[in-house]
């Protein structure tokens, strides 16, 4: 065939831009894929959640921490106390820290039919915070030895508290008696020691009523 023919020049020059093309388009394809991956890896990098921490430490944040903070936040202190008495269910409680006697009696099913309720609303403070391996002890009717004890704390069992020297917890026992109030009987005493119980009315830190109910359980 000859390969020189006129025609055979001008098939050839036809046929050269078209063939160019073609050749370009896996080139135009190649770029199109690399801009697409390039755009995926900064969306995937957006997605990264970092904490920058003091020094320019760098944490990444992942699921995995996230629900160890939340296990550590859930996480909460015990104590464990006795109810015994005229409860519906005497028995060993577990209770987180910081319950109150009131909620120690309540889980031990409230009061049973045989509760001495005078005798109760005078030696027990149902608001007192409670303190690891206290015993409670709710008076029955016709019991005389109806007290809440703990770790010695209690008034009935090492005799009457003296206020210029009881603790906090010491204070909280007493029927009527509160944290808050503790706080403000301790901060009496500091400025000035008491030198009759009535001074407790006196200095208005408490009620004269509510004296009356703890009046033989203190001292000074």
């Amino acid at each position: 065939m000859d390969t020189s023919a006129p025609w055979r020049e001008l098939e050839a020059s036809e046929q050269g831009p078209g063939e160019t093309q073609t050749r370009s388009r896996p080139s135009t394809l190649r770029l199109m894929l690399a801009a697409t991956s390039v755009l995926l890896l900064g969306s995937l990098a957006l997605l990264a959640v970092v904490e920058l921490r003091p020094g320019g430490q760098v944490q990444l944040i992942t699921g995995q921490s996230g629900a160890a903070g939340s296990g550590a936040v859930g996480s909460q202190a015990m104590v464990v106390v006795q109810v015994a008495g005229a409860v519906v269910r005497p028995g060993v409680y577990t209770l987180p820290a910081g319950s109150r006697v009131g909620d120690a009696i309540h889980a031990a099913g409230g009061y049973s039919l045989d509760v001495d309720p005078r005798a109760a609303e005078t030696k027990l403070n149902l608001a007192a915070k409670l303190q690891d391996a206290q015993s409670i002890a709710v008076p029955r009717r016709g019991d005389a030895s109806g007290t809440s004890s703990g770790t010695g704390d209690s008034a009935a069992s090492s005799g009457p508290l003296n206020l210029n020297t009881a603790s906090s917890a010491q204070l909280d026992t007493l029927p009527g008696v509160g944290p808050a109030t503790a706080a403000k009987i301790i901060a009496s005493r500091e400025q000035l020691p008491f030198a009759s119980v009535d001074d407790l009315v006196t200095r208005k830190l408490v009620y004269a009523s509510t004296l009356a109910k703890f009046r033989d359980q203190v001292t000074v």
